[in-house]
């Protein structure tokens, strides 16, 4: 394969501290004892302590999903919010073990070999769209195309595109005979990155770059989408943004499923500097008791929380 550029991270300056990190996902949903069938019996999560009517769902202590079951309808297609949040298992076995209770229970999944991770996609009983995923950024480095795609070479040498098959039966090599399927997700499950809806890439990539603080990573707009960083050990991103709905796409409906907002936590000194950004570009943003809520420019909203 000729013509290839090798597709470097980007290095621009991240202007959030590097221990920054993401947060609890906030979404609504249309029922309480659906959603909790789903997203504890089905995916795993369990059930922590919660108030004011919300489903408070994590590992362990560690809270990942909050569900605001109060949407009066599923999520609507075509719009800005969430495209999915991924939810990165800590080995392969226990990647293993999620992928095999779905196919056990029969949910619709559809598992995905990106090379640097390992996933599956599905959506919850609402239209919310998640990505289970394994990273594995030693399996191969990426190449840009002259025509601004990607390729894939893997550390064995062999050129692959950025979405494959996943080798199940290499996947469910990891379990043995006797493993409980049904075991929850174990401490060390994060939310590992949440990836976006947007409608103008640029727009999107200025706030998050410029006022909020990512870096970049990888510039793939000719794909109509971007990604970026923010822990310092961030793999493969912690942020993505697509316009794959397209430049018209409305803010979804009020009442519908979807994304309330996600969080991000940053050291108390960071906070206001990140104001005074804000500020100076006269971006509004509303004050919380220990940080801000702000939009971005394609109405999606995050609160960052010291």
């Amino acid at each position: 394969m000729t013509n290839l550029q090798p597709l470097e991270l980007e290095t621009q300056t991240q202007l959030l501290s590097t221990d920054s990190r993401l947060g609890a996902l906030h979404l609504a949903v249309t029922d309480a004892a659906v959603a909790r069938g789903f997203w504890v019996g089905v995916l795993g999560l369990t059930e922590l302590k919660a108030a004011n009517n919300t489903i408070r769902l994590g590992t362990g202590q560690q809270e990942l999903v909050i569900l605001h079951p109060n949407a009066t309808s599923k999520v609507e297609p075509r719009r800005t919010g969430l495209y999915h949040v991924a939810i990165h298992l800590p080995t392969r076995k226990e990647f293993a073990r999620v992928v095999a209770r779905l196919f056990d229970l029969k949910y619709p999944n559809s598992p995905t070999d990106h090379t640097f991770t390992e996933t599956t996609y599905l959506s919850d009983p609402d239209g919310n769209g998640i990505e289970l995923t394994l990273e594995t950024p030693e399996r191969g480095r990426a190449f840009r195309l002259p025509n601004g795609q990607l390729a894939i070479q893997t550390s064995d040498g062999r050129f692959v595109g950025p979405v494959e098959r996943l080798d199940l039966k290499a996947v469910f090599a990891a379990l043995e005979p006797n493993d409980d399927l049904y075991q929850p997700m174990p401490a060390g499950t994060k939310i590992g990155h949440v990836h976006l809806h947007v409608r103008d890439i640029q727009a999107a990539a200025n706030f998050y770059q410029s006022l909020l603080g990512f870096r970049l990573l990888m510039d793939i707009r000719e794909m109509g989408m971007m990604d970026f960083g923010l822990e310092e050990t961030s793999i493969p991103h912690t942020l993505a943004i697509n316009a794959w709905n397209g430049t018209s796409a409305a803010k979804p409906t009020p009442g519908t499923a979807g994304l309330r907002h996600f969080t991000i936590h940053i050291p108390s000194s960071d906070l206001e500097p990140l104001k005074a950004r804000l500020q100076a570009a006269n971006w509004t943003f509303q004050t919380l008791k220990n940080g801000i809520e702000v939009l971005d420019p394609s109405d999606n909203s995050l609160q960052v929380i010291v």
